[in-house]
């Protein structure tokens, strides 16, 4: 018989993750009832308290977690409630050892750790009923929050069983139920949580409030790394309601006030001084030139066959000296800021006895280590509220902020404090989008079908920056440069990847994507340059290419279908196609463009596609794909980030700008789902966008886009 302690390990969970606990001391009836502990708890009205560690930042997946309980459990959903669980070390993901949200992980590993939980307890509270009616347990059923006698004459609330339950073993294999039996997963709900974020009452953490609290809010120095040379704190001392000025490490200033408003008054009524950063004289061009030299010298470290099997440099060598014809383009891509619409904020109390933080936060564990090594804690003195979120993106994977409101609030004496950056500060902190350059390389047969693929690729190393904790630090090999080149699904031949370093002093962090979204613009333009070679249709092209990969066939066939692909379009009409393979799922677009002018084109409507493994929410994925199609369509269009003279030049919406409702064309999305286990969507969307705009341009006019945003390469939409 399996023991708990090996079916905890086994099942993925961490100790007493899902174990029925032992009776409470009936003190009062609500202590009366027994519980689940840690991750699932029974309230005493029979509700199921489900405890996550996925933050919710508009992505459903508390939802989805609700779901995946109420199913395995046959609860009913009103009686599943999904809540934040605590930061601490016990509670951290034992796939990604760290208590974060990221990379599209939340609702698969949920899938696979939360299920077999819930299907244990069901089939201990079925052992628990039988024993008492001494029947055999696999003849029960359970329905309703309930176990059925077989022959239906009695039925028992899971709540009366509880106690019973909580003496048995676990199940060695706990059965799960299977797909033909769910009542709930795999169909579309509506979204419990929509109205409050439609009506205004949706609480973000920048909405949280604290008694007796104040405001701050922060500049920072001009330029990366530059030193403050002198600061005059009387002009800002002089706003009415502005409490305090405080000099943090890295130059930072700081106003503390009786209001945000306040607060602002007084940071602009100074007059700091800094030295020039170390990137002072750095502008954006000379930079960009930078990356193009070194990705065309091509003499960076190089990925080897644990990186991707098809590494294979002799191979690639001989294929690039024989090859009938060969395709050798230059791309590059920009900085990107994240552009979350709720700025970076966070709440802090300190006393000596520890501190409190409340914060919309996509790394919490992280949060609470990095302040108790600022303020001198142990991190089980940190507490971390994680709030909802609005908008994350990997912008709220980074947590300097939260320690700025830490020293804040800690200079404050007991004093909460809620720091707010301003949009403006949130725009120039840095975490971007690395810029990167790619010399991409494509071997072709006679027949133009492709022998090889080399790219060498240039951009800073973001895991240099990122202060997320994710495996083991590796600053001097950035692997997401790799990422949509690595493991991608087409038959290219033997691959030489090369990463160069090439830093600007500019912070750096993940992007939604990360790595496909440069990578995916530059192999999937190459592929349309390479079929035009061969004089193929770019999707018969690519279906060749994906001979072995039927499932990634299909999804391009069933987008095509949809889409229309090779039916007549009106005059000056164009569409273009991308696919991206860069992280777990696939996913892919069709975009029809017209031209309206030299250098001016409209989009006339987008079809995208995802193949989502095994769909929980069809609703839910088919949301997560529009929302990061937009994402990547405003980062595509004019989206950058640029220095001059060392300083950010952008500082708002106004200088960086996303896509308008007016903006968007109908915007259909296909939903597919041909796996076995739920593979995350939240990745998808932004990195095959903007190369399929990019080949619709092409099969317009003729003339590649090797640039983007579209802006630089002598494209603009259209009113």
């Amino acid at each position: 018989m399996m023991q708990r302690r090996d079916f905890m390990l086994r099942s993925g969970l961490v100790a007493g993750a899902w174990v029925l606990a032992g009776p409470l001391p009936a003190a009062t009836p609500a202590q009366a009832a027994p519980s689940f502990s840690p991750w699932l708890r029974f309230e005493p009205d029979g509700r199921l308290i489900v405890l996550s560690n996925v933050v919710e930042m508009g992505q459903g997946a508390h939802l989805g977690v609700q779901r995946l309980a109420a199913e395995e459990l046959d609860l009913p959903l009103a009686r599943v409630v999904v809540e934040q669980a605590p930061v601490a070390a016990r509670y951290a993901s034992p796939a990604i050892k760290t208590y974060a949200s990221y990379g599209s992980l939340g609702l698969e590993l949920s899938f696979r750790d939360l299920r077999p939980a819930c299907a244990a307890a069901r089939e201990m509270l079925k052992q628990a009923a039988a024993a008492r009616w001494g029947v055999d347990a696999p003849a029960c059923r359970t329905a309703e929050g309930q176990v059925l006698h077989p022959d239906g004459s009695q039925r028992l609330d899971y709540a009366a069983l509880l106690a019973e339950a909580a003496r048995l073993s676990p199940p060695e294999k706990p059965a799960l139920k299977p797909p033909a039996d769910w009542r709930l997963l795999g169909k579309s709900a509506p979204r419990a949580d929509l109205p409050a974020k439609v009506d205004g009452s949706a609480r973000f953490g920048i909405d949280v409030r604290r008694p007796g609290m104040k405001v701050a809010t922060v500049a920072h120095a001009p330029q990366f790394g530059a030193k403050l040379l002198a600061l005059d704190e009387k002009p800002a001392l002089k706003i009415a309601g502005v409490r305090r000025v405080l000099r943090l490490p890295g130059g930072t200033v700081a106003v503390v006030a009786d209001s945000y408003w306040s607060a602002r008054q007084g940071l602009q009524a100074l007059k700091p001084r800094w030295a020039d950063g170390p990137q002072a004289g750095l502008d954006a061009e000379p930079f960009r030139q930078r990356l193009l030299a070194a990705a065309q010298a091509g003499e960076g470290k190089p990925f080897e066959k644990h990186n991707d099997p098809r590494i294979d440099r002799p191979a690639v060598a001989q294929a690039l000296a024989g090859a009938a014809q060969l395709l050798d383009i230059s791309y590059d891509v920009p900085f990107l800021a994240h552009a979350t619409l709720e700025p970076m904020n966070a709440i802090a109390e300190v006393s000596p006895d520890g501190a409190r933080l409340w914060l919309s936060t996509q790394c919490a564990q992280d949060v609470q280590l990095g302040v108790a090594r600022v303020l001198d804690l142990q991190p089980e003195r940190v507490q971390v509220l994680p709030q909802l979120i609005g908008g994350g993106f990997g912008r709220r994977l980074e947590h300097g902020f939260a320690i700025e409101a830490a020293l804040i609030a800690k200079a404050m004496k007991g004093v909460p404090v809620q720091l707010i950056w301003s949009r403006e500060t949130d725009m120039r902190a840095g975490g971007y989008r690395p810029a990167a350059a790619a010399r991409v390389r494509l071997a072709l047969d006679a027949a133009g079908q492709p022998t090889a693929l080399r790219v060498d690729a240039a951009n800073p190393s973001l895991l240099e920056y990122t202060t997320l904790t994710n495996g083991t630090p590796s600053p001097e090999f950035d692997w997401s440069a790799g990422m949509g080149l690595m493991w991608q699904d087409y038959a290219l031949g033997p691959m030489q990847l090369g990463w160069t370093r090439v830093d600007a002093g500019v912070p750096c962090g993940y992007w939604r994507s990360v790595g496909a979204s440069q990578n995916v613009f530059f192999l999937e333009c190459t592929i349309d340059r390479a079929a035009a070679l061969a004089g193929i249709d770019p999707l018969a092209y690519r279906l060749r290419l994906l001979a072995e990969r039927p499932q990634t066939r299909r999804l391009l066939e069933a987008l095509a279908e949809r889409a229309g692909w090779g039916r007549p379009l009106p005059a000056g009409h164009f569409r273009g196609m991308a696919m991206s393979a860069g992280n777990s799922a696939r996913s892919a677009h069709v975009v029809e463009i017209a031209l309206a002018g030299p250098g001016r084109f409209r989009l006339v409507r987008i079809h995208a596609a995802v193949d989502a493994g095994m769909v929980i929410n069809p609703d839910a994925v088919e949301a997560q794909m529009m929302g990061g199609t937009l994402f990547g369509l405003s980062a595509a269009l004019a989206g950058e980030i640029t220095l001059a003279d060392g300083r950010i030049q952008q500082g708002g919406f106004d200088s960086y700008p996303l896509v308008s409702l007016a903006q968007t064309p109908p915007l259909n999305v296909l939903v597919l789902g041909n796996g076995n286990r739920p593979r995350g969507v939240g990745e998808e969307g932004p990195a095959s966008i903007g190369p399929a705009i990019a080949n619709a341009l092409f099969a317009a006019t003729g003339r590649p886009v090797q640039r983007l945003p579209l802006t630089r390469a002598g494209w603009t939409l259209a009113d």
